[in-house]
C-alpha cells in the first residue's frame, strides 16, 4: 500500500499543477473581462459627457434666440 502511494504522488502532483494552472487562467481570463467592462463604462461615461455639453449648448443657444426675439 505504501509504494502505490508513492507512485500515485508524481501523478496527483501533476494533476494539481494543470489545476492551478487552469485556476490561475481562468482568473486571468476574468480580470481581463473586468478590465474591458472598466474601459467600456469609462467610454459611455464620456459619450455621456460630450451628448450633455452639446444639448447645453443647443439650449443655450436657444435661449439666446428667444431673447432676441422678444426684443
Amino acid at each position: 500500500m505504501g509504494d502505490n502511494s508513492k507512485k500515485n504522488n508524481p501523478s496527483n502532483e501533476t494533476q494539481i499543477a494543470k489545476l492551478v494552472l487552469l485556476g490561475e487562467a481562468i482568473g486571468l481570463f476574468g480580470q481581463a473581462i473586468t478590465t474591458l467592462a472598466a474601459y467600456l463604462a469609462l467610454e459611455a461615461e464620456e459619450e455621456e459627457v460630450n451628448t450633455n455639453s452639446q444639448m447645453q449648448a443647443q439650449i443655450d443657444f436657444l435661449l439666446s434666440e428667444m431673447d432676441q426675439l422678444r426684443r
